[in-house]
């Protein structure tokens, strides 16, 4: 009977032993979620949507779907979504791609940014750099809910193989992202100057001018465009390394201020 009761008290202790290590297992993967969780949004608020206002007829062939809540505020405003771009300082200065603004310095369109809290803003170009296809935007009046994006990494510091996350706004559907890990570094092609980051995380049209993070928010690169045989992604996208973006940021920044 001794025996028995000896047996119980140690099965009932292995019992709680094992709920507690689950419970606390449960917590560390909770704790972890919630920790990418906040650096996601701490990020999201850095990565803007670009807006340029266009003609009917210009957007109206290309609009797929008017029963979107997307498309339905382009009709409203006659705002066309052209791309992403990633807010640089506390100043108000926004990055992007050259080529997402190429229709609107073509036609001097008007632009607007929308931040990730909805709300939207003017812009102007105030610079480019076409041989790295970048320009820089500014505010053309400062707010207060302006939040740049951490920039603590430089390239020799990338792992490929790391997590990664594409901030971006997908065919003008609204702020997505896509998890994927960094595929090769310094990849080269001959139509283009320099070299990218190449990366598996899945990118569309309107993602470009977008961030490249990682797990803790910092900017690794600009999303700039996708290799495809079909138009679609097919795991073959490609950033501008945080370094040339940084140097090319700096150098506008300099010429303006001559």
């Amino acid at each position: 009977m001794r025996s028995f009761y000896t047996l119980s008290i140690w099965i009932l202790l292995g019992i709680f032993a094992g709920y507690g290590f689950l419970t606390l297992v449960g917590l560390g993967d909770k704790n972890e979620y919630s920790s990418r969780a906040f650096n996601f949004e701490k990020s999201a608020s850095s990565v803007v949507n670009i807006w340029s206002l266009r003609r009917w007829r210009e957007w109206q062939e290309k609009t797929p779907s008017l029963g979107l809540r997307r498309w339905k505020q382009v009709i409203k405003t006659g705002f066309f979504p052209d791309g992403s771009g990633v807010i640089f300082d506390d100043d108000g200065h926004v990055i992007t791609n050259l080529h997402v603004l190429n229709n609107s310095i073509k036609l001097k369109q008007k632009l607007l940014v929308e931040f990730y809290d909805g709300s939207n803003h003017e812009v102007e170009i105030i610079g480019i750099d076409r041989d790295n296809d970048l320009a820089v935007l500014k505010l053309v009046e400062k707010t207060s809910n302006i939040s740049p994006i951490q920039r603590k990494r430089k390239i020799e510091d990338i792992n490929i193989g790391e997590t990664v996350y594409a901030i971006g706004n997908p065919q003008g559907l609204g702020q997505s992202v896509s998890m994927g890990i960094i595929s090769a570094i310094g990849r080269k092609f001959i139509n283009k100057e320099g070299s990218f980051i190449q990366t598996d995380a899945s990118i569309n049209p309107g993602n470009s001018g977008g961030a490249l993070v990682d797990s803790n928010g910092n900017l690794l690169g600009v999303i700039n465009f996708i290799e495809s045989t079909t138009g679609g992604n097919q795991g073959l996208n490609f950033a501008i390394p945080i370094d040339v973006v940084s140097e090319s940021y700096s150098k506008i920044l300099k010429e303006t201020k001559r």
